[in-house]
């Protein structure tokens, strides 16, 4: 991945997410802040925190003892572990950024499980990915089997991402599509080709090589749960039910004497 990274497409797609990434999330500050995984770049550097962690299973990259080619600007916390088996307290996050974890990850639902545990109500979490609807979704179908970093992982289209998270209860805050242009290692084509981005964001805008989609994590309160209710059953008719023996005996007493 780092030989990738290092080439003028690996360069021009970094550059775009980190700065797409400071724009889509909401201003503010943010307390904790957590990177999973592609450790050689921070992409929280642009934010307002006090304390960031990046952490990586080691699988990919050996950036975390020192390794080669951090882009990292600011002091990051850095940790080897799971992303199935994050080392936080439940709601201790305010803000969790996947850069292409789910892409090399087998089982992202449980992923984004894990992360919704430890991120705190009205947290923010973005997801970044390649798109399997694009360039980089056809060079993926013919060269995913040789092995080779980035076409290796398993990319997911944006509406699919968009569909998890609305199942685990996010708001979308925000989206974007990135890098139209072929993903063809050439600097100098890079720069040829740089019109292509205004070109998709307005003709075909579904269809960047990289999305990044922000959400925000809410959570309904008991109270609210029992307003919900109340106001639910507005809605249902009413049920007739059976009266008492003795009022029914009562009743039948009362209608024989009028006999």
């Amino acid at each position: 991945m780092d030989r990738w990274l290092n080439s003028p497409v690996g360069n021009s797609v970094i550059r775009a997410e980190t700065v797409a990434f400071a724009e889509l999330v909401p201003s503010g500050f943010y307390a904790r802040s957590l990177q999973i995984g592609l450790p050689e770049v921070s992409y929280l550097d642009g934010i307002e925190t006090r304390e960031r962690y990046i952490v990586d299973d080691g699988s990919q990259s050996g950036a975390m003892h020192g390794g080669p080619n951090r882009k990292q600007g600011k002091k990051s916390h850095y940790m080897i572990a799971s992303p199935f088996a994050l080392p936080f307290s439940e709601r201790s996050q305010n803000l969790i950024v996947l850069p292409h974890t789910m892409d090399y990850c087998e089982n992202p639902h449980d992923v984004l499980r894990e992360v919704n545990e430890i991120l705190e109500p009205e947290g923010c979490l973005a997801i970044i990915g390649f798109n399997i609807f694009s360039l980089f979704g056809c060079v993926h179908v013919l060269m995913g089997k040789t092995g080779r970093m980035p076409w290796n992982g398993k990319f997911y289209s944006v509406g699919r991402v968009q569909d998890w998270l609305l199942l685990l209860g996010y708001d979308l805050v925000g989206a974007r599509m990135l890098i139209y242009r072929p993903p063809i290692n050439s600097e100098r084509y890079q720069k040829k080709m740089k019109f292509l981005e205004n070109a998709g964001d307005r003709w075909w805008p579904g269809l960047g090589g990289v999305y990044v989609i922000v959400g925000k994590k809410r959570e309904i309160m008991l109270t609210q749960r029992r307003q919900l209710s109340i106001a639910w059953t507005k809605f249902l008719p009413p049920v007739v039910r059976p009266a008492p023996q003795k009022v029914a005996r009562t009743m039948n007493m009362e209608a024989a004497s009028n006999e």
